[in-house]
């Protein structure tokens, strides 16, 4: 009965359009996946936040739900991510990304090398806009649409980001005040 529970459970009644917490991240994926369900045929569900960029916001996912995923994983979460990027932030054909060390499609782990054949292939189906690897030094200038990537690179990236806009704006605070 807690208010977390009460409120996906409204959710997954209708009595909602969207939930929103500021509780635990793991005991809302939890909670959403067993109350409200996953959509049929979605493996795992993904964490994805909205962030600013050069020109418009960007969605990046996962950001925290799955350490560890297969490349089928990041698939749909490209799928998720561009359905999402479309009906939510209306970006038309929303260039889809892998996060990756590289933009070569040779760069990274075996999973991003595997994940990359597969969002290749999708893309060529039509199923999403893939445009390749994207390094994280391009994703806040505004590269591409949606990154995918798995939820531990997320996470570092999203925090990376956080992190380096209140460094920031300390610094300007402090040339402000002198």
């Amino acid at each position: 009965n807690c208010s977390m529970a009460v409120g996906l459970q409204a959710l997954a009644d209708g009595k909602g359009d969207a939930f929103v917490s500021a509780g635990s991240t793991g005991a809302l994926v939890m909670g959403a996946t067993f109350i409200v369900k996953r959509i049929k045929g979605v493996k795992r569900p993904a964490i994805g936040s909205v962030l600013p960029s050069n020109d418009k916001p960007f969605l990046l996912l996962d950001c925290g739900a799955n350490a560890d995923c297969t490349a089928e994983h990041l698939k749909q979460f490209a799928q998720m991510g561009a359905i999402y990027s479309e009906k939510f932030v209306k970006v038309q054909s929303p260039r889809v990304a892998l996060a990756n060390i590289g933009t070569e499609d040779s760069k990274g782990t075996a999973l991003q090398k595997e994940a990359y054949a597969l969002l290749k292939n999708a893309g060529e189906k039509g199923l999403v806009n893939f445009v390749g690897n994207v390094e994280a030094r391009d994703v806040p200038l505004g590269a591409v649409d949606v990154v995918v990537c798995d939820g531990f690179n997320g996470n570092v990236l999203l925090k990376t980001i956080e992190g380096t806009a209140m460094f920031m704006g300390s610094l300007m605070k402090k040339m402000f005040k002198k």
